[in-house]
């Protein structure tokens, strides 16, 4: 017997729709259109065409116009969505506190919240992109801001706000080696709930490589100067330079799978990238 012909299009659906499958999470048309995996550019008539044939022979299920590979029981997708909205909501008000501290030029909701896929004690993921050599500082003033509002709980209490990345806004793209279909779903999915100086096109730009992995994800980058801003003040510096080593100390017995310079802070004390990818390659090969 010969092989069915895999087409990019067919690939590219069923590549999309194992990933969300992972949280059986079921996607509309259009977001399935929108996160669309591929390297690929394909036009809708394609996609169209393709989905109406896998559903007819029973690989993808069409429930409430959403879309899910056969087999998989979809969750609650709008106690889901509530939940995120609810726990945005709840947190308003802190997050835009956090907004006024000076050296931060963007504060973006990943994760689960992001993607309106949350539990309902979901946490809200944040990261954040500073002034150039403002890092430190920055991330200081963000737990002192929780700690004087309450949202510090103690050590072995699950948090509702998790600041776990800050970005210098001279080191944005992300590094090479650490590029890969987990990133770019997270990057693409981030809501950017605080922004000024066009940072999170600055940001999207300088990771452009997400392209690779989603071609439908575009931005317009036009008029968006990539340039930092220069940072002269050597007393700042100082201050900087003291905030780090005062946080590297209190940190240490506490760390694990942290990435750490003086360019970027990223916790990964529950690192999901790999069981979520190992699920995703499982699934994907399962459907072929």
């Amino acid at each position: 017997m010969s092989k069915v012909k895999t087409t990019p299009c067919k690939l590219a659906i069923k590549k999309t729709l194992s990933y969300s499958g992972v949280f059986r999470y079921p996607l509309t048309y259009y977001q399935l259109v929108s996160m669309l995996i591929s390297r690929d550019s394909l036009n809708v008539k394609q996609i169209k065409r393709e989905l109406k044939k896998q559903t007819k022979v029973d690989l993808i299920d069409k429930v409430d116009d959403k879309y899910i590979l056969h087999g998989i029981e979809p969750i609650d997708w709008i106690k889901r969505k509530e939940n995120a909205e609810n726990i945005l909501k709840r947190n308003k008000k802190v997050l835009e506190y956090i907004a006024r501290i000076p050296w931060i030029k963007m504060i973006a909701v990943t994760g689960s919240v992001a993607n309106y896929n949350a539990e309902e004690k979901a946490d809200i993921d944040l990261l954040f992109i500073t002034s150039k050599d403002r890092v430190w500082l920055s991330r200081g003033f963000v737990f002192l801001t929780l700690s004087l509002l309450n949202k510090l709980p103690k050590e072995h209490e699950n948090r509702e706000i998790c600041p776990n990345i800050f970005i210098d806004e001279s080191n944005l793209p992300w590094a090479k080696k650490r590029r890969n279909l987990y990133v770019a779903q997270n990057i693409i999915s981030m809501q950017p709930i605080f922004e000024k100086e066009d940072t999170y096109f600055k940001f999207i730009y300088e990771n452009r490589w997400i392209r690779n992995y989603y071609p439908s994800f575009k931005v317009n980058y036009s008029g968006v100067s990539t340039k930092s801003s220069s940072s002269r003040s050597a007393f700042m510096k100082l201050i900087e330079n003291m905030a780090m080593i005062s946080q590297l100390f209190y940190m240490k017995k506490r760390m694990t799978t942290e990435t750490i310079t003086n360019r970027l802070i990223h916790f990964n004390k529950n690192d999901n990238s790999r069981w979520i990818l190992k699920s995703y390659k499982k699934l994907l090969k399962s459907n072929f």
